[in-house]
């Protein structure tokens, strides 16, 4: 899906083919992560129609871009450096690397039974040597095998301490050992520097209009007649298309709301059709990816809220929360705010907690 979005201006079909065996891995990734088979995402289609979407209003925000610069000087090594293991081991720090397994007996809150074993054992674990381990840390500190090795053996806990750790959870190398030996090789200095800048909502089309593919039931239209009084308030568009009902709900609500003076969904058209993106950091790949908000709407004050409209599963997911932090760093940097709502409560109307 993520190489589609890169083939061009405008929606595109893309045909996939599988063998038996890979359709039953999607089969089960597709049921676990969104609770849909592969035979409900064919029949998804079938109900939606090509709309020619135009440009009614040229609307443009001014957002303020933060560059940050980063500066590392090395520092003066001491011998005895105290990576305070002790610390890392306790029971609360090393609860998030534990796998509990839970067993549950009957639906009813009050009689049924629960049991909960530690299957933290099951964890693939690496085994470090001496020498894997100084490798490992010299890799990721970019100094010399000879120079990590003197360092983590002058340690307070020193190097045999710090295999007995690791090896038992290998998480800590990485979460805690690295970044303090970073800390105490390194200084950061930071510089930080504003720019303020217009963006346009929607750019103009070569031929006029774009062509969204959408559901027959998600697609509003400026012509409707229960939007007659409400064109002043929103429509830089003259179509609107949703991906859910959630969104649509959510849109209706945001457009009634006397305290609110201008609403737009801004989630409808990207593939560079519009300059309102956010920039974030994949924290899968680590590439730098332009992400797409939901909505944007702008209170009796003035002000702007950014909003996105997430499924209940999909608001912890690694991706959704680095673009909570980037999309967070802009609102505020902008004198905006930034908002995530479950789909479940856009559903249901229940909007009231993006206007405090």
């Amino acid at each position: 899906m993520r190489c589609l979005r890169s083939i061009g201006e405008g929606q595109q079909t893309g045909y996939v083919y599988l063998s038996e065996e890979n359709k039953s891995i999607l089969e089960d990734e597709l049921n676990q992560n969104f609770r849909i088979s592969i035979a409900q995402m064919e029949s998804a289609g079938q109900d939606k129609e090509i709309v020619e979407v135009r440009v009614i209003k040229k609307e443009k925000i001014k957002l303020q871009r933060v560059r940050r610069q980063f500066t590392i000087k090395e520092k003066k090594i001491t011998a005895g450096i105290n990576l305070e293991l002790q610390q890392a081991i306790e029971p609360a720090n090393l609860a998030q690397y534990t796998i509990t397994h839970t067993q549950q007996e009957g639906l009813d809150f009050n009689s049924r039974r629960e049991l909960t074993e530690d299957i933290t054992q099951i964890r693939q674990k690496r085994k470090f040597s001496k020498i894997t381990l100084v490798a490992e840390v010299s890799r990721y500190l970019n100094k010399e095998c000879l120079f990590i090795e003197d360092i983590l053996s002058t340690t307070l806990e020193g190097t045999e301490k710090i295999l007995e750790v690791v090896n038992q959870y290998n998480e800590l190398l990485y979460d805690w050992i690295i970044p303090r030996l970073f800390k105490e090789l390194y200084e950061i200095e930071e510089y930080e520097k504003k720019e303020q800048y217009e963006v346009e909502l929607i750019k103009l089309s070569s031929n006029g209009y774009y062509q969204v593919t959408a559901a027959q039931d998600k697609i509003v239209r400026n012509t409707d007649e229960n939007v007659q009084s409400y064109q002043d308030k929103s429509f830089h568009l003259d179509t609107y298309c949703f991906d859910s009902q959630p969104e649509k709900i959510l849109f209706w609500k945001l457009l009634e709301e006397k305290r609110i003076k201008k609403v737009y969904f801004t989630g409808m058209l990207t593939h560079g059709q519009s300059d309102f993106y956010i920039q974030y950091i994949d924290p899968d790949s680590h590439s730098i990816r332009s992400y797409y908000p939901d909505f944007l709407f702008q209170k009796e004050d003035g002000t702007y809220v950014i909003v996105e409209v997430k499924g209940d599963n999909l608001i912890n997911d690694p991706i959704v929360q680095a673009k909570q932090e980037f999309a967070s760093q802009m609102a505020v940097a902008s004198g905006m705010t930034y908002k995530i709502i479950k789909g479940s409560e856009a559903g249901k109307g229940m909007y009231t907690e993006l206007l405090g």
